[in-house]
């Protein structure tokens, strides 16, 4: 399979798994948790909004971009993002294995979160590589 497609596919992967996350912890709501947050106004606060773009939607974003974009600069910066994703999908993970080992769902999806992420950083790294020799030749 062609990179591209690869990455377009990591990438929108990711997004989708995202979502579904956050799905499965409101439906925790149904089986009785509460998930009341300490002095919540109705407002979701500008640093909640900004974190769910630069987690939940920026995947979408690099996806529909590397449809349209794929020289060095680009492959460059979307390895350096997948790479952070994947730090911050590696600490989610630990701390959920650490605090909800009983979340099985969560634990399982984190996990998938975390393989395709890698694979996603895989295939970027790839790209930009082939991109550098494409340049000297």
């Amino acid at each position: 399979m062609e990179s591209r497609v690869k990455i377009i596919f990591y990438w929108q992967l990711i997004g989708i798994c995202y979502i579904l996350h956050n799905l499965l912890h409101l439906s925790e709501i149904y089986y009785g948790k509460e998930m009341l947050i300490l002095d919540a106004n109705g407002v979701t606060p500008m640093g909640a909004q900004i974190f769910t773009i630069l987690v939940s939607t920026m995947p979408f974003i690099l996806a529909v971009l590397s449809l349209n974009v794929f020289n060095k600069g680009f492959l460059w910066a979307s390895f350096v993002w997948s790479v952070l994703l994947a730090c911050l999908n590696t600490l989610h993970l630990a701390e959920t294995l650490s605090s909800d080992v009983l979340d099985f769902s969560q634990i399982v999806l984190l996990l998938f979160v975390l393989v395709v992420n890698l694979l996603l950083s895989v295939a970027l790294w790839k790209s930009v590589r082939e991109q550098k020799h494409k340049a000297v030749a």
